[in-house]
């Protein structure tokens, strides 16, 4: 050791230093393993004696007069096991040896900075704290500004509490939950990925959809979570490229590894042994991971050799039937949070049907009892929920369940009179009234399956001419299916709300590899259509499919006709969005992708049937309804209502399938194909108000430009008289 009493070298925020001088270190070595050592061989606690009354003393713990008159061979009497023994020679070996930061010490004395380092060392040995998660995350846990509209210290609420415990319950091998949006889901997986952490350390892996939306999470929740979370800090280093131990689907810690992956690779599923596995939003899994199976199924077994391992299933329900949580959920002993009426005392389980409000005035919602019948303020359910209590409603056989939806969460969106409020804006509207029933009431939403009755389509077409816009049109956008011997092209304006309007339906022969259809697509592509105002509108958005034997006719004609016209493929995945991030097609000769080359979308061609199929039976003019012009033949009506739901077993798990019931089905095709293209338009995001100013505008303006046409021939005609 040095003979200079204090030496400081600099890393990062930190000072370290080094030990004293060896005379220094010994004497206040030997006082302070002296004092332990009597302390542990007395068994007298300084807890204890506060409580007494009495004032704690190196004396009173010893029982002698003087605290000289033992030394270090007090550690080896027969009062210590041997246990103790060595570790407190591990201690001196590490105090020694070693130098552990502290941001007091360059200002304190040699005694104090080896004091704070036996107490430290010393610290090693004690045992984690006795605490239930709920406990432990509201005294640890800290939200991150990324992802929380509040930040800082975290605090359960009274329905979250049973959830957390019971996920360090030792008689719950699975736990599912099936839940609707903001009701902490995400934030108490996250808690319970940091207890196991630093709590009860041990090796976990988290599934979520994709390895797109695993990196993401790891980014959005857990890189935040370790830098803000005081407890944590130090326990998992950044992610570092040539470091394979710590990456952003990999950290690495003292007693385990958390392991992030997708459920749409199996390869993340390999050569990987954990304790807890958890599954996140599994109804967004894809079917299958690649060739290798259920994804479920797969995780599960990583954590075969645990005895006491524990599986947790959370998401979002989607389609009865074909719903994971909803499958997992009835397997379980289906828990239900009942809450007590302030009025009479009876518990029940909050149920949107019991949210009562007058006709028009959603905001004066108030939830009525079930017993008594009386009507309860939103006010009181704080309160309510204080009282509650998690009930079982079927046996229990190691597998807990619990369903929570957005009528008891506290979130400032989730009142019952902003629940009411929302559930009028979208009863109208199938497919917006299907996302309520899942992210609000966290419940599976039914499809009926039955095919639209083509005859009650056609009897309501509307006296209005093919080839022109009724007034409420104002986005024209087309869909063109791809034979071997023809196109098929459908036209059709949207306005607000979806609501839609089909103007033209044609059949376009010849061989698509040939220039013949593709000039008569042009011709539809750059002609003009009257609107009802009297101006002009054209074709914004035109998606031709890919599929078939004609790909690459395809993308020739597609190539330099962009942005406007796009290529297109149909993927029949359920619950994949109606359009999704494109592909590019196009390669020089080096294999590298060329700039501004032809792009490929994927459609959700079964997301897009099903909102198609829902929006074709609304009896209402408004929102998403269909309209029809008078001229369209029988076959157009009968190819467009083609194909029905079917519920189907893949691999012994129940899955919903399109399936034709006749041959022909271009004109559903066409139908899907525009639909994508209207949402590449900005469907979702027009200013209707705005986009019907404009087109009325120009309508104006166009009208003085005729008259003084006709104003110029009426001359012309003067004169030749």
């Amino acid at each position: 050791m040095r003979k200079r009493n204090k030496q400081f070298r600099k890393q990062g925020s930190k000072t370290w230093c080094l030990l004293p001088k060896p005379k220094s270190l010994k004497k206040t070595m030997l006082q302070l393993l002296k004092n332990w050592s009597l302390k542990k061989s007395a068994g007298i606690c300084c807890d204890e004696m506060k409580s007494k009354g009495q004032r704690p003393s190196l004396c009173s713990l010893q029982g002698q007069k003087s605290s000289q008159s033992r030394g270090l061979w007090h550690l080896f009497s027969r009062n210590l096991s041997m246990t103790m023994r060595i570790s407190a020679l591990l201690c001196v070996a590490l105090m020694m040896f070693c130098a552990i930061p502290c941001k007091s010490w360059p200002m304190a004395d040699s005694d104090t900075r080896v004091k704070d380092l036996f107490e430290r060392t010393v610290g090693l040995w004690a045992p984690p704290e006795q605490l239930l998660l709920s406990e432990w995350s509201d005294k640890y846990a800290r939200l991150s500004p990324e992802s929380s509209a509040d930040t800082g210290r975290w605090t359960s609420y009274p329905y979250q509490k049973g959830i957390l415990d019971a996920l360090i319950d030792p008689s719950i091998e699975i736990l599912t939950w099936m839940k609707s949006a903001r009701v902490g889901y995400t934030k108490i997986l996250n808690w319970d990925t940091a207890f196991h952490i630093v709590q009860e350390p041990c090796s976990q892996l988290i599934v979520q959809p994709t390895v797109e939306d695993a990196a993401g999470y790891s980014k959005d929740e857990i890189s935040p979570m370790l830098r803000d979370m005081p407890v944590l800090s130090g326990l998992v280093a950044e992610p570092k490229t040539r470091d394979s131990k710590n990456t952003v689907l990999k950290k690495s810690y003292p007693g385990g590894i958390l392991h992030l992956v997708g459920a749409n690779s199996a390869r993340g599923f390999r050569r990987i042994t954990v304790k807890r596995v958890k599954f996140d939003e599994v109804d967004g899994y894809p079917p299958t991971a690649g060739n290798e199976g259920d994804q479920i199924q797969l995780g599960t077994m990583r954590s075969e050799t645990f005895w006491d391992r524990k599986i947790i299933l959370g998401s979002t329900p989607t389609i009865k039937g074909a719903s994971r949580i909803e499958k997992s959920f009835l397997e379980s002993d289906q828990r239900y949070r009942f809450l007590p009426c302030p009025h009479c005392g009876e518990f029940q389980i909050l149920k949107f049907r019991q949210i009562k409000w007058p006709k028009n005035e959603p905001w004066k919602a108030k939830y009525k009892c079930e017993f008594c019948e009386k009507l309860i303020p939103h006010s009181a359910k704080r309160k309510m929920d204080e009282k509650g209590e998690w009930r079982a409603t079927k046996p229990f056989r190691g597998h807990a369940g619990f369903h929570i939806w957005a009528g008891y969460s506290y979130s400032p969106n989730s009142t019952w009179a902003h629940i009411a409020e929302r559930f009028l804006k979208v009863k109208k509207d199938a497919e917006q009234l299907k996302t309520f029933t899942n992210t609000i009431l966290g419940e599976t939403w039914e499809e009926s399956g039955d095919q639209p009755e083509w005859t009650k389509l056609a009897a309501r077409a509307e006296p209005y001419k093919i080839l022109t816009v009724p007034a409420g049109g104002l986005l024209l956008c087309a869909g063109v299916d791809t034979q071997d011997n023809r196109l098929e092209v459908v036209i059709k304006a949207f306005g607000a709300g979806e609501e839609n309007w089909t103007i033209y339906h044609g059949v376009l022969w010849g061989d698509p590899d040939q220039e013949g259809p593709w000039k008569q697509l042009d011709e539809l592509l750059v002609r003009p259509y009257q609107h009802e105002s009297g101006a002009d509108l054209h074709i914004v958005s035109m998606g031709v499919d890919t599929g078939g034997h004609r790909t690459q006719a395809v993308y020739n004609y597609c190539r330099n006709r962009g942005p406007i016209v796009f290529a297109l493929k149909g993927a029949s995945t359920p619950g994949k969005p109606i359009l999704n991030r494109p592909t590019k097609q196009d390669l020089d000769y080096m294999g590298h992708q060329i700039k501004g080359g032809v792009e490929l979308w994927p459609v959700g061609t079964d997301t897009a049937k099903g909102t198609i199929y829902n929006r074709l039976k609304l009896k209402d003019v408004g929102p998403g309804y269909y309209h029809f012009p008078i001229g369209l033949d029988d076959e157009f009506y009968e190819q467009l209502t083609a194909e029905k739901l079917v519920k189907k077993y893949v691999k012994g798990f129940p899955r919903y399938e399109w399936v034709k019931t006749r041959e022909r089905n271009e004109v559903l095709d066409c139908d899907v194909y525009c639909y994508a293209a209207a949402l590449k338009a900005g469907l979702s995001r027009i200013d209707w108000a705005d986009l019907q100013a404009t087109v009325y505008g120009s309508a104006q303006q166009a009208e003085p430009q005729q008259q003084t046409q006709q104003l110029a021939v009426a001359k012309s005609n003067w004169m030749s008289r």
